[in-house]
């Protein structure tokens, strides 16, 4: 640890087993908090050969962001040449500030009004941000091609649950067509309430940029939305979610010009959670997330319309 910290023009003082990391796991080999002599806590990721010229990628983003004033932005720590990733005992590692936040309360989190505006304002200003600098290109596939070949998937091996597909697919059909004419923005690419790391009611920090680059304007806030309205559909038009979306409606003329197109876009993201509880064979959250992706479909007018109340207030 000693010599990787030096390839930072960092001193490695010791290893913080007492603090417990957020977000997932999953994207790196192992992870864990050290503490150099200066005091700074440190996230040190070991990562696979393959993810290192993005995530390399991904540590020039954040640097410029920081430098355009984005808020909630930590930058990984640079070698000399200005690298975000060093070669330490054949592996890849990159190392970024470690962020002290508090617990969010679930689902209670999801009544914050404070919340919403708080995300709001971070989406609206990492957008604004990505238009004054080069931005990577999608890390994802788009939507349509993704989806398309999920339902391929579906249809082929699990033919029951595309017949519970039915209400959903023609909506996407025609939400599709209209895809490629949506504007792009830059985008956290998994704004997940989980993948902030807040203190108290105020953001800390983003954690957890792998999907980042340029998606269709509505991205962030669907897959925000998403996440918030499956703990209970009652939060779709209740505390945070009305409030992000009147955030982004009254500061981003983008966003609210295309607003017609979210709902669909909140189902079309919902497919990536869908493939996952098909691959761990979760029959139960399988027919849960059915169960929301159907009732976004058919309660959309009735969803939009409580949207609309709050946002033509402001």
């Amino acid at each position: 640890m000693n010599t990787l910290f030096e390839k930072f023009s960092l001193t490695f003082e010791r290893q913080r087993s007492d603090l417990e990391i957020s977000g997932s796991p999953e994207r790196c080999i192992d992870r864990l908090v050290v503490e150099d002599a200066d005091g700074t806590l440190w996230l040190v990721e070991k990562l696979k050969e393959a993810q290192a010229d993005w995530r390399n990628t991904v540590g020039t983003l954040l640097s410029q962001l920081h430098e355009k004033n984005v808020p909630y932005i930590h930058t990984p720590a640079q070698t000399a040449d200005g690298n975000t990733i060093v070669i330490h005992e054949n592996n890849p590692y990159q190392i970024t500030p470690f962020i002290i936040g508090t617990d969010l309360p679930r689902p209670e989190y999801c009544a914050d009004k404070e919340r919403g505006q708080r995300i709001g304002d971070f989406i609206n200003a990492l957008q604004s941000a990505g238009k004054q600098i080069s931005t990577p290109e999608r890390s994802t596939p788009p939507l349509p091609e993704y989806v398309a070949e999920t339902v391929k998937t579906i249809k082929l091996h699990r033919p029951d649950i595309t017949q519970k597909l039915s209400p959903i697919l023609p909506l996407l059909d025609s939400f599709f067509s209209e895809h490629d004419s949506i504007p792009l923005a830059l985008a956290h690419g998994d704004c997940h309430p989980l993948n902030i790391i807040w203190h108290n009611n105020e953001v800390a920090g983003v954690i957890d940029w792998e999907f980042t680059g340029e998606k269709i304007v509505l991205y962030d806030a669907a897959n925000c939305i998403g996440c918030v309205g499956i703990e209970h559909p009652n939060w779709l038009i209740n505390g945070l979610v009305p409030e992000l979306i009147a955030t982004l409606y009254t500061k981003n003329k983008l966003f609210a010009a295309n607003i017609h197109h979210l709902i669909p876009t909140v189902i079309a993201l919902r497919f990536a959670w869908l493939s996952e509880w098909l691959r761990k064979q979760d029959t139960e959250m399988q027919n849960m997330e059915l169960d929301y992706m159907r009732l976004l479909a058919t309660s959309r007018q009735e969803i939009e319309s409580f949207w609309k109340q709050r946002y033509t207030m402001q």
